[in-house]
């Protein structure tokens, strides 16, 4: 009997300490192929597996199941020591889980649902100190970009800034409103019914050079011959978008060699007659693109009649101006009359009678800068005759401040006092602000 029972000792200690850890299972199977009984066969198996015996008898170690003690060697003193483990306690009944009782259960990881702010700076490094999250891991929901404000813009004054004399035409090209040679807007002679925007300022000058060919219908003798000069210098204010206000001066310049007309030869110059006029645009249809204007004039005798650069008179003018558009062509008609004050010095023996005119022309834009133009320009002067002059001219626009404009009038016919075959027209106009 105790050889039975060592042998049995001596195989329980063999598949305890088994390199290979062979299954509880199978140490019982071998056991039972060698023919021990079935209580020997349970005690070789608590002992190989101590934790087996704890699964077996909870009604001997209650809800508490304990762990066998590690014994651990002490050091130098040789004495072993023990150290228990922390009981397992069992929550809740595993009898009608699926998972085994021998694995312990993992516990579920609740997510907060509200992701943690993200802190920044201080509050960063306290939090995570504190041991807090502090990265979110939610999108932001940041406003759309239309409600961002809008970012300032600095605009700089442009090179040249006065737009205001220029208008658009069908989108293309814009036009110059730059002044005749009376001061008003317009061609080389004739008037516009267009204004400038109120507030624009224009000044500048046209200078009217020509040879004398006749003298009251008189051909000039091969010893006779002269010239004049005129350079009007005008201003031009628009008061409204409707009404602008001009004033001329003239430089007159002249110099005539007549032993048929006077006994010596005459040359003067100095400043002539001024003007003060107006004109007011009365209506603007943008249906038919028309508009209409009227206007009226004074002329002041500034100039000095003894020399002939001025009639010593005041005289009084009114006129008409319309303007169409034709796509890209610009029509204008004006009609005009002066009554002068019927001077009778040694220029004038037999007094001025009254002007009646009139001028047509229209101009092209070709581009932003060149515009062409062609007018028919006529007056009858009474008793100092009729004239008609086809002008043709081009206005060139280097920059939005300055125009510059060449005309040469040719004389169709011309009856009058100081006759020529044609003249020389060259204009300068400056616009303000």
């Amino acid at each position: 009997m105790k050889k039975n029972t060592a042998i049995v000792a001596l195989a329980a200690w063999l598949l305890s300490t088994s390199a290979w850890g062979q299954s509880y299972s199978g140490s019982q199977l071998q056991l039972k192929q060698n023919g021990f009984s079935t209580s020997m066969q349970t005690a070789a198996t608590r002992v190989a597996d101590p934790y087996s015996a704890t699964q077996d008898a909870p009604e001997y170690y209650g809800q508490n199941e304990v762990l066998p003690p590690i014994v651990v060697n002490s050091g130098s003193s040789g004495a072993p020591q023990q150290m228990s483990l922390p009981p397992i306690t069992r929550t809740g009944d595993l009898s009608g889980s699926t998972v085994s009782p021998e694995i312990a259960q993992p516990l579920p990881v609740i997510r907060s649902k509200k992701a943690p702010v993200v802190r920044s700076g201080a509050k960063k490094r306290a939090s995570a100190s504190a041991g807090n999250e502090i990265f979110s891991q939610e999108p932001l929901d940041l406003p759309p970009v239309t409600t961002l404000p809008v970012p300032s813009r600095t605009v700089l004054p442009p090179l040249y800034s006065d737009t205001m004399m220029t208008v658009p035409l069908e989108e293309a090209v814009t036009r110059v409103l730059a002044c005749n040679m009376n001061g008003f807007t317009g061609l080389t002679h004739t008037t516009s019914a267009d204004v400038s925007k109120a507030g624009s300022f224009k000044m500048g000058f046209h200078s009217s050079w020509f040879d004398l060919d006749r003298v009251y219908d008189r051909v000039m003798a091969s010893n006779e011959s002269g010239d004049m000069l005129e350079m009007p210098i005008f201003f031009n204010y628009a008061v409204t978008d409707d009404l602008e206000i001009i004033y001329t001066i003239p430089i007159v310049d002249y110099t005539i060699k007549s032993r048929i007309l006077w006994t010596k030869d005459i040359s003067e110059s100095g400043a002539g007659d001024s003007k003060l006029g107006f004109k007011y645009r009365v209506f603007d249809n943008p249906q038919y693109q028309m508009r209409g204007a009227f206007g009226l004039g004074f002329k002041f005798p500034t100039g000095n009649d003894d020399k002939g650069i001025g009639t010593g008179k005041t005289d009084f003018e009114i006129f008409t101006a319309f303007s169409k558009n034709f796509e890209r062509i610009v029509g204008h008609l004006n009609l005009g009359y002066v009554m002068t004050g019927d001077p009778n010095t040694q220029f004038y023996p037999d007094g001025l009678a009254d002007k009646f005119y009139y001028n047509f022309g229209i101009e092209y834009p070709h581009t932003h800068n060149v515009t062409v133009m062609a007018e028919i320009a006529g007056e009858d002067w009474g008793e100092e005759g009729m004239k008609v002059d086809v002008v043709p001219g081009l206005r060139y626009t280097p920059t939005e401040n300055f125009a510059f404009e060449v005309a040469v009038p040719i004389a169709v016919t011309n009856d009058q006092r100081y006759g020529y075959n044609y003249r020389l027209v060259l204009g300068l106009t400056t616009f303000f602000q």
